[in-house]
């Protein structure tokens, strides 16, 4: 069993054709439908209600945050598998029958986390997966050293966010924007971090399972399509920075200590305060102010 999860704020639309995706796509495979509504304004949950009679509807009062919101509907599934899909996505095929049998696969238990290849509307690759941020990794691009070290910095540290391959690859993190998770892993080490409002909470669980001994895992043969950006256009750009570089240090804090989080911000700092020349205008300045608040 399948628990399929969407959190939606004013994406009523972007919602509604995800929603319709996995309806036409999903066969050979026992799923329901959570959808949490994070007090949207657009009248999403009423139609919701009226066109997927099916589906269960959590709605919120507050916009708690993604983390949250994903915990309550995990906590309500009794399924196997939870899959996180964002509701900017769009399944192009059997995509959740072609996850759940790879999980279900007796070599694969200790996977946690596996996830499909992701594309534009064109079916241009999107980043699917990512490496843990870390301090070595800040200090050669605050530092220039990638440009010393290029094949150290190739191999080792920079991130293949668009995968054209086809076999299956293990990685440090799936993005958020399709998680399949199993739900025995989480019993384990627990839910999403609800003090991450928004960006890095996929990292942080995804580091937890890695601790605990367990993989995640591209799984290519699963393909959806991401608009990505589209679920959260009503945030205005500054307000979006200042939620990602605050999630951004809290990711270092929680999983390398309050040291590394402030070796994070002062690199941080470094490289904005450096492009704080003539003609790099207004935007690094404010960055640096939201680097430094965060």
């Amino acid at each position: 069993m399948v628990s399929v999860i969407i959190v939606s704020y004013n994406t009523k639309d972007l919602t509604k054709a995800c929603l319709k995706s996995v309806m036409e796509k999903t066969q050979d495979v026992d799923f329901d439908i959570y959808v949490v509504d994070n007090a949207s304004t657009d009248g999403s949950a009423e139609e919701l209600k009226e066109a997927f009679p099916g589906i269960r509807i959590l709605e919120n009062r507050i916009n708690g945050g993604f983390a949250r919101a994903n915990n309550q509907a995990i906590r309500e599934s009794r399924a196997d598998y939870l899959f996180i899909l964002n509701s900017d996505t769009i399944l192009v095929n059997n995509a959740i029958k072609i996850l759940f049998t790879f999980m279900e696969q007796e070599e694969n238990r200790n996977v946690a986390c596996c996830g499909g290849c992701l594309y534009d509307e064109n079916m241009v690759p999107q980043t699917s997966y990512g490496n843990f941020p870390s301090l070595t990794e800040l200090v050669f691009r605050v530092l220039k050293l990638k440009k010393l070290f290029p094949r150290y910095y190739r191999e080792r540290l920079k991130s293949s966010t668009e995968y054209h391959g086809t076999s299956i690859l293990q990685v440090d993190y799936v993005t958020g924007a399709d998680m399949f998770i199993r739900r025995s892993v989480l019993d384990q080490i627990g839910l999403f971090d609800e003090d991450f409002f928004l960006y890095f909470e996929d990292s942080e669980l995804s580091c937890r399972m890695a601790r605990s001994g367990y993989r995640s895992m591209v799984v290519p043969q699963a393909k959806i399509i991401h608009l990505a950006g589209k679920s959260a256009t009503d945030v205005p750009k500054m307000e979006s920075a200042r939620v990602r570089e605050r999630s951004r240090f809290l990711f270092f804090r929680k999983c390398y200590g309050a040291k590394a989080a402030f070796l994070a911000k002062t690199l941080y700092t470094i490289h904005y305060a450096r492009r704080l020349l003539p003609g790099f205008g207004k935007k690094n300045w404010e960055m640096l102010k939201i680097t430094w608040k965060a």
